[in-house]
């Protein structure tokens, strides 16, 4: 496609009278810069004479321009060298032309390279393209470039550039992303299109031609070379058209490369060859508006959001995994590989260097390789080695050689596929082993965040393969994963749940700031979750009797924060019910302790006893306020 719009090119500039302008438009970075600068090299063998004028192509970036002087000034470099170039040559032609700007130069009429004297003239560059002139030879090619990116008001802008194609004479190439006109400038810029607009094209990024030209503009290690086929294998999966941000992501690459010892920069290094793959895909979903969020938090706590219901969050990762599947069957790792992710989000945040990283990781690496770390390269195995190797991994998670709950994961993922499309037997009696191994692995929890943090990694190891054949195995043990951790939770208490149940004059004024964070499962912040739910009302009242009036006011002040007093709440809904068997029983208590207390005492209990009153109403789906207490 690009190269016939080369060719129109090539013919417009041949047009003597071409009475219209061309539009090359596409999405930034897809190369509509490069195309052009690259088609413009064709002028290069032509130059001036003593006596005539050899006009080529000009190129203007009107990017962050403010004023159509900015334009003229930047016309007038190319043409008028002597403003701008103690080296300009003085061309006796010009001076037929009368212009407006005033230059002094020093002469050497007979050119035996002595002065003989100064001479002054006017000169309007922008003459040179108005007027027929026989010493003006070339082309009158204006190209102006980056017209969304422009800071001159629009209509005023488009004016200057019809100027030179209805007037002049001139042949004029307009570059720009319209996507990203605003609404009133493209409503100017669709009428302008109408007019004077003859042809336009849209550019289509070159992905190999690109990436030839990158490897060849400035010298790089052979390494890159050589991975010429891989490179656009990664970057087709990015389904990314800007071109710049790959030509940014070789550059970061290479300068890592020059500081790696040679011994690990090889065409077969399958580990360093992941990581590039890594840099490739980060890059690009960096620079994609749509993924920066969900790349930039592509780490533990992103992945849990997995095991929530089909929400968006989870939709996206999804769709992340799944444009990198094709190109991940090839390497050891996802080049989604958290732990690599996080490394180059890093990098790409703050500029600390990742040699150090890349070093430990392929010497790590390039030790002998666990049975299951290679797993996913069983396309390019013998069945027996594929065998072997499965065997080795079931041995290794019933050893507790396994000890990530991600690796354990992914391996019951790959054996149960493979045992799906029929290239090995996973039989019952190992996957009831697994079970107990995955017991085992569960009971040895002891902090709740922990636990949560096991789950994550445990279902995304799952999630490793995405393929349209079932796999019942693994959703079974997936199934019995998540029975035996829902009976653990339970098991474990929460930050709240700690707090409550060691409540002190020192742990109470915590009780709002635990309120405010996060649940273990990241599903929502404690303010929204029944927190009495599973608490003692008899030796939450014993703590409470323990407290000063000014902690038991704090308790009180909490009850308000937690439950929303200040607010009508709507649709609370089930939200806090399971609460109410504990907050009834401790207004109770509550009560009975009013009976036997005198002074300030009393009133502080009275005051505590009216919030629990309130909370028991929002608990019940009650959205009203009581009066002010």
């Amino acid at each position: 496609m690009n190269t016939l719009i080369l060719d129109f090119l090539n013919s417009y500039a041949d047009n003597t009278n071409p009475q219209y302008a061309v539009m090359l438009k596409g999405k930034w970075g897809c190369g509509k810069t490069h195309l052009i600068k690259e088609w413009k090299k064709r002028f290069d063998g032509t130059a001036d004479t003593d006596e005539e004028i050899t006009l080529k192509p000009i190129y203007i970036s009107t990017y962050g321009m403010d004023s159509v002087n900015d334009i003229k000034t930047a016309i007038d470099r190319e043409l008028n060298p002597f403003f701008y170039s103690k080296t300009g040559r003085f061309i006796k032609g010009v001076l037929k032309l009368a212009g407006k700007v005033v230059f002094k130069t020093s002469m050497d009429f007979n050119e035996d390279s002595k002065e003989d004297g100064s001479f002054s003239a006017t000169l309007d560059s922008l003459s040179l393209l108005q007027v027929k002139d026989d010493s003006i030879k070339g082309v009158k090619f204006l190209i102006f470039d980056d017209i969304e990116r422009c800071l001159i008001e629009m209509k005023e802008l488009l004016g200057f550039i019809n100027y030179f194609v209805e007037h002049c004479n001139c042949h004029v190439v307009v570059i720009g992303d319209e996507n990203h006109l605003e609404k009133l400038p493209k409503a100017v810029w669709d009428e302008f299109k109408e007019k004077t607009i003859g042809r336009e094209f849209e550019i289509q990024p070159d992905i190999e031609e690109a990436i030839e030209y990158f490897l060849g503009e400035v010298p790089v290690s052979d390494y890159l070379k050589e991975m010429r086929d891989f490179i656009i294998a990664c970057f087709m999966c990015t389904k990314s058209d800007n071109l710049r941000v790959l030509r940014q992501c070789l550059y970061d690459f290479k300068s890592h490369l020059n500081k790696l010892p040679p011994e690990l920069v090889e065409k077969d290094n399958i580990f360093l060859k992941n990581i590039l793959g890594s840099f490739i895909a980060v890059y690009a979903e960096y620079n994609n508006s749509e993924n920066k969020e969900v790349i930039c938090n592509w780490s533990r706590d992103c992945r849990i959001s997995l095991l929530q219901d089909n929400n968006e969050d989870k939709q996206r990762i999804h769709h992340l995994r799944e444009k990198y599947h094709s190109l991940n069957k090839e390497l050891i790792y996802n080049v989604l590989n958290p732990e690599y992710v996080t490394a180059i989000i890093q990098y790409i945040i703050t500029g600390a260097p990742l040699v150090e990283f890349i070093v430990t990781e392929i010497r790590d690496k390039q030790k002998e390789l666990k049975p299951w770390e290679m797993l996913s390269g069983f396309f390019d195995m013998e069945q027996q080695k594929l065998e072997r190797i499965c065997q080795d991994t079931i041995t290794s998670i019933l050893d507790r050689e396994i000890k990530d709950a991600y690796q354990l994961g992914y391996s019951i993922a790959y054996l149960s596929y493979f045992h799906a499309i029929g290239i090995f037997y996973f039989i019952q009696a190992y996957v009831s082993l697994i079970k107990v191994r995955i017991a085992e692995m569960i009971d040895s929890q002891t902090c709740l965040e922990e636990l949560y943090q096991l789950r994550g990694l445990f279902i995304s190891g799952c999630n490793y393969i995405t393929t349209d054949s079932k796999t019942p195995i693994t959703d079974d043990i997936v199934d019995y994963f998540l029975q035996k951790m829902k009976s653990k939770i339970n098991e474990l208490p929460d930050q709240m749940q700690k707090a409550l149940r060691n409540l002190t004059e020192g742990t109470v004024e915590q009780l709002i700031i635990i309120d405010r964070l996060p649940y273990p499962d990241k599903s929502c912040t404690y303010e929204l979750r029944a927190i009495f739910a599973y608490e003692d009302a008899n030796a939450l009242f014993d703590a409470i009797c323990k407290l000063s009036n000014k902690s038991r006011n704090t308790f009180t002040q909490f009850l308000a924060y937690h439950y929303n007093f200040d607010y009508d709440l709507q649709d609370v809904g089930d939200r806090y019910k399971a609460d109410v068997p504990c907050l009834l029983k401790l207004k109770d208590l509550v009560g009975n302790e009013i009976s036997i207390s005198k002074g300030v005492d009393k009133l502080a209990f009275i005051r505590l006893k009216d919030a629990l009153i309130e909370a028991i109403r929002r608990c019940e789906g009650k959205s009203d306020t009581l009066p002010p207490m």
